[in-house]
Parts: C-alpha cells; structure tokens; sequence
C-alpha cells in the first residue's frame, strides 16, 4: 500500500480540516502549509479501517485536523507527510464557503 490522503470535494478556507489517512508504515509525520506558512495539526491515530479483514494488518486510519484560516482562500494548502519509507506531497486549493 503504502500512505494515501482522503479529501473532499472542496477545501473550504475559515473552518476547520479534517482528513484521512491511510497508512501501513506507521504513524505520519509532516506539515500542512500555505504559501509556505506551517499550520498548526494534529495527527491522530483512528485504528484500523472497518472493513479489515486481517487483525494482523498494519493498514491504520488517522485523522489530520488543523483550522485553515479564512484568508488562505484562493491560495493553494499543501500537504506533506511521511511514514516509513512512503511520502505524499500534494497541494489542494482553498475555496471560499
């Protein structure tokens, strides 16, 4: 497998995020920015997803949460994270509510 994020359909700026991921390497560890400014995040362990059929897998669910301010709309968010030797890097853009 390796690390994948779940985004919705929009990402909307002034609210609070709260994203999927899905990892068999561990915990991630990265950074949420835009325009090069970090946000403040939080990484939080869910378990492994329901539909599991193996209680020895290593695929786990966790939840990044952090606040996008409102004036990072229009602007582009970025997504970088880390765990094991799997990485993703993606930016997303910030639309208005």
């Amino acid at each position: 497998m390796s690390l994948t994020i779940n985004y919705p359909d929009k990402i909307i700026g002034g609210l609070n995020q709260s994203y999927t991921l899905l990892s068999d390497e561990g915990t991630p560890t990265g950074k949420v920015s835009v325009e090069g400014t970090e946000l403040p995040h939080r990484v939080i362990l869910l378990g492994p997803p329901k539909d599991s059929k193996e209680s020895t897998t290593l695929l786990c669910k966790y939840k990044v949460s952090f606040l996008l301010p409102r004036d990072a709309v229009g602007k582009n968010v970025r997504f970088q994270f880390q765990a094991g030797s799997s990485r993703v890097e993606e930016s997303k853009p910030v639309t208005e509510f």
